[in-house]
């Protein structure tokens, strides 16, 4: 990310990723051939649309990070909001490598996919109720969800697997005869939404997120 970069190019950038991100699931959900056979070179089988529903999850969980990073660097380096408000910042950078650097102090990376480490964060380097720290409160539990579905796709690990359960028992009102992977729960209709399945619901929940993040 450069210095002259803005928090409008930023939540541009992630805006066209995912709504690339839901029109291949609307082509793998057109592809999708429900009963037995094979899938041909034109439809793909259950356990494939599971597998591409847990890819584009993953990716667009994957720009969501980048965009939480981007635009709190860019606060901190002292860039207002797409709406023309500036953020007050407790840091005095030189660029925002400098900020990075700053707010980094030492560690090995820095985690933004946790809401708590994130507010906590925004509490020490930016003003009370920021944009950034306005999104991530008021999207903290279904962020902290989304966290472990992206954990249970990454790796299969059984800490994982258990968040990634305790995920599909609060949000389905009966809990499911076997166990899901992630890919099944996130096609799985939203309880409150007879036209939404948890994907979409996710990812209008990121570009909700990126939205009141920047301004």
């Amino acid at each position: 990310m450069t210095t002259r970069r803005k928090v409008k190019a930023v939540h541009r950038d992630f805006m066209a990723h995912v709504d690339a991100l839901i029109r291949l699931d609307t082509q793998n959900q057109s592809r999708y051939r429900a009963g037995p056979g094979r899938p041909s070179s034109s439809t793909i089988s259950k356990r494939q649309l599971e597998l591409l529903t847990e890819s584009i999850f993953a990716r667009a969980y994957s720009h969501l990070e980048i965009l939480i990073e981007d635009v709190f660097i860019l606060y901190c380096y002292g860039k207002p909001t797409i709406s023309g408000k500036n953020v007050k910042s407790f840091l005095a950078p030189k660029n925002t490598s400098h900020a990075r650097d700053m707010i980094k102090s030492g560690m090995n990376f820095l985690d933004w996919n946790t809401p708590d480490i994130v507010i906590k964060r925004s509490d020490v380097y930016l003003e009370d109720m920021n944009p950034m720290k306005v999104a991530v409160t008021t999207h903290r539990a279904a962020l902290n969800d989304m966290r472990k579905i992206r954990n249970a796709i990454a790796h299969q690990s059984s800490e994982a697997r258990l968040k990634f359960k305790s995920v599909v028992l609060s949000n389905l009102r009966a809990a499911p005869l076997q166990e899901l992977e992630p890919g099944e729960f996130l096609l799985q209709s939203v309880p409150s939404s007879q036209n939404q399945y948890f994907l979409l619901y996710y990812l209008n929940l990121m570009k909700s997120v990126a939205n009141t993040a920047t301004g």
